[in-house]
């Protein structure tokens, strides 16, 4: 690391970023799909310049920690980088997350300030908030004048870049840090395992406060040197336009997305129109299991191979991906310049049809978090909570969530597993299997079903239900409750927050 004028301004990933602006200098790369703005190598690193400024004008220094409450914008990869450059740190979250909350949390953990939107509500929040203009956008500067102290910062390539919290299904999200390193080096390895070329072009749909879209879509276009485009939010009647216009090569989504563009009418009409004109190659797939059948149904509908991956927040987003010349459908895929093993009866193991708790250790895999977390590691190996098994041939295979798996009478039941068979049924939209309290076995398998079918009287389909995991599903796997649901609880990427879930089932039942 490299230190110029007091800034923090050369790390090996904001010189790869630099790159990237000088050799596409004159170039369109970067998009906002929304105001249809382009913005040349050039542009992008003078807008870096002037947001560094601002920041140095509000008082941001090297080790201050900024909350980002942002949406999806053409700026966000460049606030991302003017704070780098300052030395400084973005905890990127939801902008949708309250500014009482945001003020609460900045208080409670030292930070210098929170960066927001200023068209939201205020009520009950300090007079601590003031609008500020930065590169034409109204933003809202809260300044903590409780703030205790910057973080401690080497000098080095391990100092922090980000903080993000977890996806926070089963409790309070812990914060995870991560360096300069890890996300250059999750960035590179994404690079390598996809063959990323500088003539890619890819669009952010999911959120930019999230690992995938930060790191996995826009982290390794940049460091490929491809074109980014970035939505303000998925928009199903709008993707395969959006897809089209843009040239975009390859696109990361989540299976919620998948399943919603393989059900929307409109999305299906407007791939009709476009299909064309596509030049996607691929679609990547991770967060969470696809289902077999939606992966089926995705590649027969569109013509588009899916390849799914495996990531998490606390490995900077990759942890495995499906080779593209040898994809095992249902799997993960192999490890990807990540160490995998499973903890069984205390002890790891990477023997194909053991079944366990899946541990990590890699370069871009985290050895700490900022909140104590004493039972996440062991031996300097990640404990994920994910429980996997291999085959003999490597590949990862997701089975569920320890916290998650389901304990009926001491036979422990993979809700995932009972989701994949139960959505074959035609007229299931989603299905979710959790555990649910029984003062006998411990837990049963309940099911929240969100139909297709507004028709049929909700018994006939139940009764559909149960016949078919009679004949498909092990005694201890078959639901005892079902339950029909418009909706289900998720955090801010789709995922099911199957601890609320269950306290909604219970209350409904």
């Amino acid at each position: 690391m490299k230190i110029k004028e007091g800034c923090v301004i050369l790390t090996k990933l904001i010189d790869k970023l630099n790159e990237h602006w000088i050799a596409k200098a004159n170039q369109p790369i970067l998009k906002d799909a929304q105001n249809r703005e382009w913005l040349t190598g050039s542009q992008a690193r003078h807008r870096i310049d002037k947001i560094k400024d601002e920041f140095k004008t509000i008082g941001i220094t090297t080790g201050a920690v900024v909350t980002i409450s942002l949406p999806n914008d053409i700026n966000y990869p460049l606030v991302n980088q003017a704070l780098w450059e300052l030395g400084a740190i973005g905890h990127l979250v939801a902008p949708s997350t309250a500014l009482i909350e945001i003020e609460r949390e900045v208080n409670e953990y030292g930070y210098f300030g929170a960066i927001t939107l200023v068209n939201r509500p205020t009520t009950n929040v300090t007079n601590c908030w003031r609008e500020t203009t930065i590169i034409n956008k109204k933003w809202s500067i809260f300044i903590n004048h409780k703030h205790i102290k910057n973080m401690v910062m080497s000098g080095t390539e391990l100092d922090t870049a980000l903080i993000l919290n977890t996806s926070g299904t089963t409790g309070k999200p812990k914060r995870v840090a991560l360096s300069h390193q890890q996300l250059l080096k999750s960035a590179q390895h994404i690079v390598t395992s996809q063959k990323l070329t500088s003539q890619e072009t890819t669009m952010v749909v999911m959120p930019l406060f999230h690992i995938n879209a930060t790191v996995i879509s826009t982290l390794a276009t940049f460091v490929s040197g491809g074109n980014l485009v970035i939505t303000d939010k998925f928009s199903a009647s709008k993707f395969w336009s959006q897809v089209a216009e843009h040239h975009v090569t390859w696109i990361s989504l989540v299976p919620t997305i998948i399943s919603i563009l393989l059900l929307n009418e409109q999305a299906r009409n407007e791939y009709g129109k476009e299909k064309n004109k596509l030049q996607l190659r691929y679609v990547r797939s991770a967060s969470f299991s696809l289902p077999e059948e939606r992966w089926h149904a995705f590649e027969q509908m569109f013509g588009i191979p899916v390849i799914e991956g495996y990531g998490m927040t606390e490995a900077a987003s990759l942890i495995t991906l499906n080779p593209f010349n040898h994809p095992k459908i249902g799997s993960v895929g192999i490890p990807i310049a990540t160490e995998v093993q499973l903890m069984v009866d205390g002890k790891l193991t990477n023997e194909s049809g053991m079944t366990g708790e899946i541990a990590l250790k890699g370069d871009h895999v985290i050895t700490s978090y900022l909140d104590p977390a004493p039972h996440a590691f062991a031996d300097k190996w990640l404990l994920t909570g994910d429980v996997g098994r291999f085959d003999t041939e490597g590949y990862l295979y997701i089975i569920g969530r320890v916290k998650e798996m389901i304990n009926r009478g001491g036979e422990k039941v993979s809700p995932y597993a009972i989701e994949s068979i139960i959505s074959v049924l035609p007229f299931i939209e989603e299905v979710i299997a959790v555990g649910l309290p029984h003062d006998l076995y411990g837990e049963e398998v309940a099911l929240a079903i969100i139909s297709r079918d507004k028709e049929t009287p909700r018994i006939k389909l139940k009764n559909q239900i149960e016949n078919y995991a009679t004949q498909n599903l092990s005694k201890p796997e078959r639901p005892t409750k079902i339950f029909f649901v418009h909706d289900v609880p998720r955090n801010p990427t789709g995922k099911v927050k199957r601890f609320e879930l269950v306290k909604q089932l219970l209350q409904q039942s």
